[in-house]
């Protein structure tokens, strides 16, 4: 396995966002459109590839002040789920934002995601709200 940061708009990045589209979006019935995709040119993607050079993991680090960075649009292949890639990737994620000088990382989690967030320390802010048509928490985590 090996986690690493992929360029914005590489062939690596449009199978991360065939993955978010396919685990996020789909199941919602949402798609991306092409705007919103070239303004993460600004982000950090993140993506974890399995011994077969396959993309199976991804996530998006959008930084929001100098001391903040937001996790968002976490991703594991359905084939994958509950293997503990999840937390590798966003394990990796804490530490790239350390590197990068941030002290918290945010995220906006899906009702469903929380309790994997609190088993890796993230707390819940504030009260729950709907993003997407379903319920979510904002949580956040230091790490700097």
């Amino acid at each position: 396995m090996q986690c690493l940061e992929i360029k914005h708009f590489s062939l690596e990045y449009w199978q991360t966002v065939e993955l978010r589209y396919q685990v996020l979006r789909l199941p919602l019935q949402l798609d991306f459109a092409y705007t919103e995709l070239k303004h993460e040119n600004d982000s950090h993607h993140l993506a974890l590839i399995n011994d077969n050079a396959q993309l199976v993991a991804c996530l998006v680090m959008k930084p929001l002040t100098p001391q903040e960075i937001k996790m968002r649009q976490v991703a594991v292949a359905d084939s994958e789920q509950g293997k503990g890639l999840g937390k590798i990737l966003v394990n990796f994620s804490e530490s790239f934002a350390q590197e990068l000088g941030y002290q918290w990382i945010s995220l906006h989690a899906r009702e469903t995601a929380v309790p994997f967030y609190r088993k890796l320390n993230y707390e819940v802010v504030g009260e729950k709200f709907e993003e997407v048509n379903i319920p979510h928490f904002k949580m956040h985590k230091r790490v700097g």
